[in-house]
C-alpha cells in the first residue's frame, strides 16, 4: 500500500506540533489532523505541492510504499525505492551527546550544505 507520511520530516525537522505546524502554513484542522495521524486516504497534487512547499520536501520524501503479503520480491520492483526504514532521525536528541566543538563541526558542515544550494 503506498501511504503519505510525513512523521519522519516532521521529527528531522524538530517540528514538536505538526498538527499546529500544519494548520499555521494553511492547512484545515481536519487535513492537518489527517496527514499528522497518516489516515490519507486520497491526496491532491494541490496539497501535495502545498505540503511539499512548507515542509522543503519532494514527494519522494512523503511516500512510503508498504507491500502487502501477496507481492514476494518487491525489490522487483521501482516503487521499493519508497521502502522506508521504521527509525525515525532525531537528530536533536543525536546532538546532546556530542562536545561543543563536535557541534560546531557539524554546524559547519550545515552552513556548507546550505551555501552550496
Amino acid at each position: 500500500m503506498l501511504k503519505l507520511s510525513a512523521r519522519r520530516l516532521f521529527a528531522a525537522k524538530v517540528i514538536d506540533r505538526p498538527q499546529g505546524f500544519l494548520r499555521n502554513n494553511g492547512f484545515s484542522p481536519s487535513m492537518a489532523n489527517t496527514i499528522v495521524t497518516e489516515k490519507v486516504k486520497n491526496f491532491n497534487l494541490d496539497a501535495m505541492e502545498k505540503l511539499c512547499l512548507v515542509l522543503n520536501c519532494t514527494p519522494h520524501d512523503l511516500l512510503v510504499w508498504e507491500p502487502d503479503a501477496s507481492i514476494t520480491e518487491p525489490s522487483k520492483f521501482e516503487l521499493s525505492k519508497l521502502i522506508r526504514q521504521k527509525e525515525i532521525v532525531k537528530l536533536s536528541e543525536q546532538l546532546r551527546g556530542l562536545t561543543i566543538a563536535e557541534i560546531e563541526e557539524v554546524n559547519r558542515f550545515v552552513e556548507e550544505k546550505r551555501k552550496n544550494k
